[in-house]
């Protein structure tokens, strides 16, 4: 005898998988955008640990770098006595698809001596600047914040969003060279 399967089974069905899936979705994309803050992390590290080699090799902090900068000077040999790299073996876009700058002119806790901070750029690579394609998420700004510092944007070693003295809107700015100290 061949047996069907009932509309009321089948609206079981589809209301548990709907359940299950209104579970484990938010918690997938908590976890991609976890994974981001600590690649962003790591990138940034990543950065510091290339600048200071640079500085122990030529007595003289990268010159800054930015998405409109010609020359990336963790990769390129720009003229300075002493460079041995690369530093890096690639520069990568941040998790966001922005572009990941060197900066060494910001005073980012305004104590009168400029900082290296790694600028995560709001602006894709490979496009026109001031695009605004590869925003931050501000609550992932904060979290990586929380991560680092004091989760506050507007002080401390990581700012952003507009907030402090140096990060735009949707950009984010970490310091990984206090006042020019290597």
């Amino acid at each position: 005898m061949r047996r069907d399967f009932t509309l009321v089974e089948l609206v079981v069905v589809i209301a548990i998988i709907a359940i299950l899936a209104a579970i484990v979705t938010p918690n997938a994309f908590r976890a991609i955008e976890k994974s981001k803050c600590a690649r962003a992390i790591q990138e940034a590290k990543t950065i510091k640990t290339a600048a200071l080699s640079y500085y122990a090799d030529t007595g003289t902090w990268p010159p800054r770098y930015r998405l409109t900068t010609p020359l990336n000077p963790f990769l390129t040999d720009p003229g300075v006595a002493g460079w041995d790299g690369p530093y890096v073996e690639k520069w990568n876009a941040h998790p966001w698809t922005g572009h990941i700058g060197w900066d060494p002119t910001i005073d980012l806790d305004d104590s009168g001596v400029v900082d290296g901070c790694v600028v995560f750029d709001d602006d894709r690579p490979g496009t026109s600047a001031s695009n605004n394609q590869g925003r931050i998420p501000r609550r992932s700004m904060i979290k990586i914040d929380e991560m680092i510092d004091d989760g506050d944007l507007a002080t401390g070693y990581v700012q952003g969003d507009g907030e402090g003295l140096h990060a735009a809107a949707g950009e984010l700015v970490i310091m990984v060279v206090h006042d020019g100290a290597p």
